[in-house]
């Protein structure tokens, strides 16, 4: 019974962390806005904006060239996968 349910949380953290991978790789390419462009950033920007500031404390100047933010959200996502398949293996 939890095997589905922990599958279907990490399906959706790892749709979630394809989402910012594909935003992320949109906004260095430089993609001009449409309604598919803007659709995703009001879902990917919300977790973003939240992981920015976090990120930008930590690491130096020389590094914020780049918004790093995307790669801590999808570090976060694949650690919270990993805990939800240990879970599952766990919890009969």
């Amino acid at each position: 019974m939890f095997d589905l349910f922990f599958d279907l949380i990490g399906l959706v953290v790892g749709l979630y962390a394809l989402l910012v991978l594909v935003h992320f790789i949109l906004t260095l390419i430089k993609v001009p806005a449409n309604k598919w462009t803007t659709m995703l950033a009001n879902i990917v920007e919300p977790a973003l904006a939240i992981v920015r500031p976090v990120v930008n404390q930590i690491l130096p100047e020389k590094w914020q060239i780049i918004d790093w933010s995307p790669v801590a959200v999808i570090l976060v996502c694949s650690v919270v996968n990993g805990i939800l398949g240990f879970l599952s293996w766990l919890l009969p």
